[in-house]
C-alpha cells in the first residue's frame, strides 16, 4: 500500500498524532477543514450507513457559509461549519451535505447525468486492467512486444464526446508505452491503440488497433538530480536578515497594506479571500474570494485515440485523484532561499484526513524593477518595487503549472501561471519535417496542415490549448457593484482642425448576463471595471478596480463541439454573474461525464440582473501551443497573466 503523510492507508482510524498537532480548530469561517473535521465527515457518512468498502471518496471540501453571515462575522463569534462530499460506489456517484458542527447528515443524493471525480487508486486500478486484457496483450504482440515487465498502460477519465458506449456509465480512455531502456515513459506511448473502460463494471469495453507505429528512441532525458546551475554560473543570494516584511496572525496575512486569507483547497487549490487594503487606517474590501475555477487541456489530433481521450478539465476530473489540485513546492526550485510554507490538509479515498506539507509558499520579490521615478534637475526621484508573491504548483499527468497572486505596492493584484513539466507526444512513422504530414492521402485538409510539430524523431507534439478560468468575487468597497465598459471609440475631427481623428472614452453599465459576456478586441478596444455605483472617490468617480488582460486566447472549438459544450467558459474572456453560493465552478461542479448542463454558459442563459448587485467576474485565462524542438524533453516555463488593478478606488498613487 502507499503511505501518505505519517499514516498508511489501510484504516480509516490508524493515524499518527502529528496530524492533530498540525490541526488547530479552524479560526475564520472561510478557514480550510482541519483533520478532527474530515474524521467527523467520515464518522457521520458511516454512522448513516453510506460507507463500505466499495465506497470511495471523490472530494470533500468546506461548505461556505452564507456570505452576509461570514461579512458580518468577528473574531470570537462562533460559526457553523459544513462539507461538501462526493463519493464514488460501483460506477455511480453521489453527493451529500455533512453539519460539521452537528454532526449530522443534511443531506443524500444520487448524482445524476454526470459522474464525481476520479478517486486515488482508480486509474491504477483500471489501467492493471487494460494491461490484462487479451486483445491488448494480442495488440503487443502483433507489435513484437512480449515482455510486458517494461510496458505501461493508462486509464484516465473519458469526458463526454457522444461514443456510444458512453452513455451512463463512468468512463475511462486507455493507452500503453514502453519504458524499456529509459528511465521514464514519457515520449515512448505505443501508437494506434485505444481502450476503453467501464471504471463501474471494471471491465475493457473495446480494444481499437489503428495500426502500429515505430516506438520512438529519441532521448527523453533531463537531468533529474539537485543541480547547482550551469557552468559559470555564479550564486545569487535572497537574504533578509531582519525576516521577512509580511506578517501572519491567526491565519491573516498582512503586507504594505494589504490584508488577505488564504485556504488550500482539494480541488480549486489556493483560494484568497478577505482581501483588504488599509487606506489611511481604514480597512477597504476589494476581494471576497478568488481562485482557479477550472482548467480545460483539449488536443487536436482527429485520430481516436487522441481526439477522444485527450479532452481534459483538470481541476472537475482529476484532483482528487492526485491527493489534490496542488502538491508540495521543492525549496530553491519552485521558491527562492526567504520565503516561508504554508501546509494544508486534505483527504484520501477512504476519507482519512492526509497532510500535504509545503503546499504553498509566501515571499518576497525584489526583482529590479522600478515601482515609480520623474527626473527632475535637481536628481532622480524614485522607488524600487517590491511584490509579495503567494505560490502553489500543480502536477497534472505530464503538465506542471505554477500558480502565483502577486501583490503589488500600487494596490493591484497581479494573477500569473507558469506552464511546464512534459508534453503530450505522439508516435509517428516520421523523422524528419520533410516527412511529416499530418492529413492523409484524401484527406479534408490539404498540406501544409498539421496537427503537431515534431520535437524529435518518430515524436510529434500535438497541437493544444490551455484555459484557465479565475473566479473573482470582487467587493470594491462593499458587496453591491457594477460591470462598467469603457469603450475606445475613434471620432473624426471637424475639416478645420490640423489632426483628423481621435478617439475617446464612452462609459457604459451592463444590465444583465448577456450584456457581461465580453472579448478582446484590439480593433475595439475597452476596458473593463467592477466598480461600486454607491462609492464615490474624492473627485466623484465611483470607485473601482479594473481587469486588465495581457496576452491571452480563446477556444477555436465549434460550440457544437462536446468537449466545447463541457467547457464553455473558454469561448470568451469575461463572464458576469450575480453571486450565486451554488456556482462556484466554470465547468460545473460534475464535468466528468457532463453534456455542459452546467456551468457558466448555462447559468448565463437566465441572463440574470448584474447592476449594482453582489456579482462575480470569470476571467478566462488561455493560450494554443503549437510545440517546438525546445519544448523537449521538458518544456520551459511559459508564463501569462492578467492584473486586477485599482481605477479611482485611491485618491492617489498607493505605492508613493
Amino acid at each position: 500500500m502507499r503511505i501518505r503523510g505519517c499514516f498508511r492507508i489501510l484504516l480509516p482510524g490508524m493515524i499518527c498524532a502529528a496530524v492533530w498537532a498540525q490541526s488547530p480548530a479552524p479560526q475564520n469561517p472561510l478557514d480550510g477543514l482541519t483533520a478532527e473535521e474530515y474524521w467527523a465527515v467520515y464518522d457521520v457518512l458511516q454512522a448513516a450507513g453510506h460507507l463500505d468498502e466499495k465506497t470511495h471518496f471523490a472530494g470533500i471540501g468546506l461548505h461556505e457559509p452564507p456570505k452576509d453571515q461570514v461579512l458580518g462575522w468577528a473574531p470570537g463569534k462562533a460559526f457553523s461549519r459544513e462539507a461538501d462530499v462526493t463519493l464514488v460506489r460501483e460506477g455511480e456517484s453521489f453527493e451529500a451535505l455533512v453539519d460539521i458542527s452537528g454532526r449530522k447528515l443534511e443531506s443524500w443524493k444520487k448524482v445524476e447525468g454526470a459522474h464525481a471525480a476520479t478517486y486515488e487508486g482508480e486509474m491504477k486500478d483500471l489501467a492493471e486492467l487494460v494491461m490484462k486484457d487479451p486483445r491488448v496483450v494480442e495488440a503487443l504482440k502483433k507489435r513484437g512486444i512480449t515482455d510486458l515487465k517494461t510496458v505501461e498502460c493508462v486509464a484516465v477519465p473519458a469526458g463526454y464526446i457522444g461514443l456510444p458506449e458512453q452513455n451512463g456509465r463512468r468512463m475511462f480512455w486507455g493507452g500503453c508505452s514502453s519504458a524499456h531502456g529509459v528511465n521514464r515513459s514519457w515520449g515512448r506511448e505505443i501508437g494506434g491503440l485505444f481502450v476503453l473502460v467501464d471504471g463501474g463494471t471494471k471491465k475493457v469495453l473495446r480494444v481499437s488497433d489503428f495500426g502500429a507505429v515505430p516506438v520512438p528512441s529519441a532521448s527523453n532525458d533531463y537531468p533529474y538530480e539537485n543541480d547547482t546551475g550551469r557552468p559559470g554560473t555564479t550564486p545569487i543570494t535572497v537574504s533578509q536578515p531582519l525576516g521577512p516584511s509580511f506578517h501572519i496572525a491567526n491565519g491573516e496575512i498582512t503586507w504594505q497594506g494589504w490584508h488577505f486569507r488564504v485556504r488550500l483547497d482539494p480541488r480549486a487549490g489556493p483560494i484568497v479571500n478577505q482581501v483588504k487594503f488599509d487606506d489611511g487606517g481604514r480597512l477597504r474590501s476589494i476581494l471576497y474570494e478568488g481562485s482557479v475555477s477550472e482548467l480545460f487541456v483539449p488536443y487536436m489530433d482527429p485520430e481516436e485515440t487522441w481526439a477522444s481521450g485527450h479532452v481534459f478539465l483538470d481541476a472537475g476530473e482529476f484532483s482528487s485523484a492526485i491527493g489534490g489540485l496542488i502538491q508540495p513546492l521543492k525549496p530553491e526550485t519552485d521558491c527562492p532561499s526567504n520565503a516561508k510554507y504554508l501546509s494544508g490538509i486534505f483527504f484520501t479515498s477512504k476519507g482519512a484526513p492526509l497532510i500535504r506539507p509545503q503546499l504553498a509558499c509566501l515571499f518576497e520579490r525584489a526583482g529590479g524593477n522600478v515601482a515609480w521615478r520623474h527626473r527632475e534637475e535637481a536628481g532622480i526621484a524614485g522607488r524600487p518595487s517590491r511584490s509579495l508573491v503567494l505560490r502553489t504548483s500543480a502536477t497534472i499527468g505530464n503538465y506542471d503549472y505554477l500558480f502565483d497572486w502577486v501583490f503589488e505596492q500600487d494596490g493591484s493584484i497581479r494573477v500569473a501561471v507558469g506552464a511546464t513539466g512534459i508534453i503530450e507526444v505522439k508516435s509517428v512513422a516520421s523523422r524528419t519535417a520533410a516527412e511529416h504530414a499530418d492529413p492523409p492521402a484524401g484527406s479534408h485538409m490539404e498540406p501544409p496542415s498539421e496537427y503537431g510539430h515534431l520535437v524529435a524523431e518518430n515524436l510529434s507534439g500535438v497541437n493544444h490549448d490551455h484555459f484557465f478560468s479565475f473566479r473573482l468575487d470582487l467587493d470594491v468597497d462593499g458587496p453591491n457593484n457594477s460591470l462598467m465598459i469603457d469603450r475606445m471609440v475613434p471620432e473624426k475631427l471637424p475639416a478645420a482642425s490640423p489632426r483628423k481623428s481621435i478617439w475617446a472614452l464612452r462609459m457604459s453599465t451592463a444590465q444583465t448576463e448577456q450584456q457581461g459576456i465580453l472579448d478582446i478586441h484590439l480593433d475595439r478596444p475597452a476596458m473593463w471595471r467592477i466598480a461600486n455605483p454607491n462609492v464615490q472617490g474624492p473627485l466623484g468617480y465611483p470607485t473601482s478596480y479594473e481587469i486588465m488582460p495581457e496576452a491571452t486566447g480563446i477556444s477555436l472549438l465549434s460550440p457544437e463541439d462536446w468537449p466545447q459544450r463541457r467547457a464553455a467558459f473558454s469561448a470568451h474572456q469575461l463572464w458576469i454573474t450575480p453571486y450565486r453560493p451554488n456556482e462556484f465552478y466554470a465547468g460545473g461542479r460534475f464535468p466528468t461525464g457532463s453534456k455542459g448542463d452546467d456551468g457558466l454558459a448555462a447559468w448565463t442563459k437566465a441572463d440574470r440582473p448584474i447592476e449594482n448587485t453582489d456579482i462575480v467576474a470569470w476571467y478566462t485565462l488561455g493560450f494554443h501551443h503549437v510545440p517546438r524542438a525546445e519544448d523537449w524533453p521538458v518544456m520551459p516555463t511559459m508564463w501569462h497573466e492578467f492584473v486586477i488593478r485599482p481605477y479611482d478606488f485611491f485618491p492617489k498613487n498607493p505605492a508613493l
